[in-house]
């Protein structure tokens, strides 16, 4: 994998982004770059997590576009190559992003929209204090739902219904979520929503799409979910619930309350491993999980369609906002 080394002096393109409420000092030697990612950039308002530094150097001489992804990882260093023209390296414990792309690379969108800004999230996240949680989340009348939940058991369909039954969209497969004062607020990329081929069943407007392998080798509908299904995106909220989704046999729905010893030891488990030299994000990983188990949490069993589940879930946020009232 080929090396890389950076002039700052070499990057005259310099501004301040915002990325899932987490900052980023930007820093390039291509203007369009800087002008993409601008807009790509969303600002919640929030007080931040403590932000990264982003140093890309382009290429001018290489039309290579993205190849596949590959990863290497050691302690707190983690390497990504997106073909040989597109490398970068993540240094968790100083919140780097160093990388050398192709001038194709820089002007393609989807790919710092869909790919590298996500991955970003994902690797630099923790050492931020902004935690990945493999969760969807909706919002709905300023209160937020987390919907966990195994790969494969439905959160994207359901996020999907869920948005066009009521709710706005913030997330439907990870979901970024920092400290606010005594609580959380949950932040979305605004990437695309993944729904898998039988998803088609479910939204007609999928009919005639085309389905793309995604970056873990499934093949999906990857969609612009304001776009397609016409919803409305919240870049952020403040979480209320938590779900755990389980699809069952038998017809119907049950809500299962979960104990906070139930909810913090799920979460746990589906959050990515810290290396041992980030005692402080590790610390700060663990206040995130214990504000997340204690919210009212329950598991959410169901067969039928999403559009079901949907009108299930609906139905039991309206009931809790109002016995908060009672």
């Amino acid at each position: 994998m080929s090396s890389i080394s950076i002039d700052r002096a070499a990057l005259p393109y310099a501004m301040e982004l915002c990325f899932a409420g987490a900052a980023c000092y930007l820093r390039t030697n291509f203007s369009q770059l800087a002008v993409m990612l601008k807009g790509l950039s969303i600002s919640t308002g929030d007080a931040a997590p403590s932000g990264f530094d982003m140093h890309v150097v382009v290429d001018e001489s290489s039309e290579k576009g993205a190849g596949e992804p590959h990863f290497r990882g050691l302690h707190h260093v983690v390497m990504a190559s997106f073909g040989s023209s597109n490398v970068f390296v993540f240094d968790i414990l100083r919140r780097t992003l160093s990388g050398r792309v192709s001038e194709a690379t820089a002007r393609d969108s989807r790919f710092w929209k869909e790919k590298l800004i996500p991955i970003t999230l994902g690797v630099l996240g923790p050492a931020m204090g902004l935690v990945p949680v493999h969760c969807a989340c909706l919002e709905l009348h300023g209160d937020g739902l987390l919907i966990a939940g195994v790969s494969g058991a439905g959160k994207s369909t359901l996020s999907v219904a869920l948005s066009r039954s009521g709710f706005n969209y913030v997330s439907d497969d990870w979901t970024y979520l920092s400290q606010l004062d005594d609580g959380i607020v949950a932040h979305g990329t605004s990437s695309p929503v993944k729904l898998l081929p039988d998803a088609v069943e479910h939204f007609q407007v999928l009919r005639g799409r085309s389905l793309q392998i995604s970056m873990n080798g499934e093949l999906a509908y990857e969609e612009d979910i304001a776009e397609t299904f016409g919803v409305r995106i919240e870049t952020a909220c403040v979480p209320r619930w938590l779900i755990v989704l389980e699809r069952r046999q038998q017809a119907g729905a049950i809500f299962t309350p979960m104990t906070s010893t139930e909810a913090r030891s799920y979460v746990s488990s589906s959050v990515e491993r810290l290396p041992t030299q980030l005692q402080e994000a590790v610390a700060m990983r663990e206040k995130t999980i214990e504000s997340i188990a204690s919210l009212p949490c329950w598991h959410f069993q169901y067969s039928g369609t999403p559009q079901f589940a949907a009108k299930e879930l609906l139905e039991f946020a309206v009931r809790q906002k109002q016995e908060i009232f009672v």
